[in-house]
């Protein structure tokens, strides 16, 4: 019994000594001074060893920075220009022409959705907000509230609309549950989200208060631009947002002007004040296939989680981004159905079968000023029927799974403009209790315009082969 104290006292002794001092700081101890038999020593040295070793790995972890946590209130910004919808390829705004001007990237809206209620499908959500290095001064270029591009991001579509919205493609309805209920960060939504009392919210729209916008010295600088975006991502972890570190933040933006290289490339590296996390859960990255020469894109590349830094992750539609976002649990699979059939309802309504447009800008294509253009060329059409044939078994849709005013409008049009490929004669066709002229399908009709029939070129792409099914 006399024995045992030597060892008792040691024991206590060094474990006292492996909690005191961290992973990095613990000098080494020297057991050979123990004057303990050689039986008993080696099993308090073992029992040592072993606690010191779980101990300093506790401390090693606790010091680690962590990934955002799943779980946590998901904050989604999104860049406008050539991620949100296309910017034509007309610089400044971006480069890429293969959808027509201020179009709305089929799936985009969905997938800003499903990132926001994330793998466990949440029914209270932040709203998504615009991040953007349009110039703040200018106001007439902040996405305003009764917006096209606000209104695309709801299921609140009407016969009301401007006509010109189905060229748009405004008009397909967000899948949003009945149930869901949103909230603005600016507004304390964060607290209310974690918060166990029932705030009221709002129905499921763009944050479009809480939208950020850049500088006028930043005009096509791209790291000026990309410097803004990033700058704009650490306001919204000042004190200005209450609860701002029990969020994460996910970016959407594309490699044409800054948004991945440098702004996403810091965002992945911020750390919350408050904790050892990372600001941002992910960042999506849109892959332009820029149709203008007026620059070189910056550098972007892939990167996995690690250590300090965030996943971002480079798609090239959003089929392909809820895809790879799916795979990764950042969405659910029933997420990934929902924008899997909204870029297939797009294509269903804009292209044909066989891939060729039914919405072709003729008017870049014939360099005609009088017709007007329209939606997506068939370069478009041809990369969502990869994409869709890919996820699908090589199927594609004929016909929307959703009702949507623009394939009606195409309907429409075929019926009361044109005898299969070929105009009719009439000038004139009726849609939702309207009419409208067969010259140009989003225009009404008025005693005062000139009675003209359908292009030939309308009637070949909107009825041709395959494109009403």
């Amino acid at each position: 019994m006399m024995r045992a104290a030597p060892f008792v006292l040691l024991t206590a002794l060094l474990i006292s000594q492996s909690v005191a001092c961290d992973a990095r700081s613990c000098p080494p101890t020297d057991y050979a001074a123990s004057t303990l038999p050689d039986d008993e020593e080696s099993g308090a040295l073992h029992m040592l060893q072993m606690s010191a070793g779980k101990q300093h790995e506790a401390n090693a972890e606790l010091g680690k920075i962590r990934q955002c946590g799943a779980g946590r209130p998901v904050q989604v910004f999104v860049d406008f220009d050539d991620t949100y919808k296309s910017s034509g390829g007309f610089w400044p705004a971006g480069c890429e022409g293969i959808y027509t001007k201020e179009v709305i990237f089929p799936g985009m809206a969905q997938f800003v959705l499903e990132l926001a209620r994330g793998p466990e499908e949440a029914l209270k959500v932040l709203q998504p907000a615009v991040m953007s290095a349009r110039p703040d001064a200018l106001k007439f270029l902040r996405v305003k509230r009764e917006s096209f591009a606000a209104k695309a991001m709801t299921d609140q579509q009407t016969r009301e609309d401007p006509a010109i919205w189905d060229q748009y493609n405004v008009e397909m309805k967000v899948q949003i549950p009945t149930n869901l209920t949103s909230y603005s960060y600016e507004a304390g939504g964060v607290k209310k989200l974690l918060g166990s009392s029932d705030s009221l919210g709002e129905k499921f729209g763009l944050d479009v208060n809480g939208s950020k916008y850049g500088q006028l010295t930043d005009f096509v600088d791209f790291d000026k631009m990309g410097t803004t975006k990033y700058n704009s991502f650490l306001d919204f972890f000042n004190d200005t947002v209450r609860d701002h570190d029990e969020a994460c933040v996910v970016w959407i933006g594309d490699d044409g002007q800054g948004d991945c290289n440098p702004a996403a490339q810091k965002m992945r590296k911020y750390v919350k004040k408050q904790q050892p996390e990372l600001g941002l859960k992910v960042a999506f990255i849109h892959k332009l296939a820029c149709t203008t020469d007026f620059t070189k894109k910056p550098d972007c590349q892939e990167e996995l989680a690690d250590d300090d830094g965030a996943p971002l992750i480079i798609f090239d539609n959003y089929l392909d981004a809820a895809r790879k976002a799916a795979k990764r649990n950042f969405i659910s699979q029933a997420g990934f159905n929902r924008v899997k059939t909204a870029v297939e309802d797009f294509y269903a309504t804009y292209c044909d079968h066989e891939g060729a447009s039914k919405a072709p800008d003729i008017a870049r294509q014939r360099r005609l000023a009088m017709l007007a253009p329209e939606t997506v060329g068939t370069l478009g059409c041809q990369r969502l029927r990869a994409a869709i044939s890919e996820t699908s078994g090589g199927k594609v849709p004929d016909v929307p799974r959703h009702e949507n005013r623009a394939y009606r409008r195409f309907e429409a049009f075929c019926k009361g403009c044109c005898n299969d490929k070929v105009p009719n004669g009439e000038s004139d066709f009726p849609l939702d209790g309207y009419s409208f002229r067969c010259h140009n399908l989003y225009h009404h009709s008025s005693r005062w315009k000139f009675k003209m029939q359908a292009s030939a070129d309308s009637c070949l792409t909107h009825c041709g082969l395959g494109a009403m099914r």
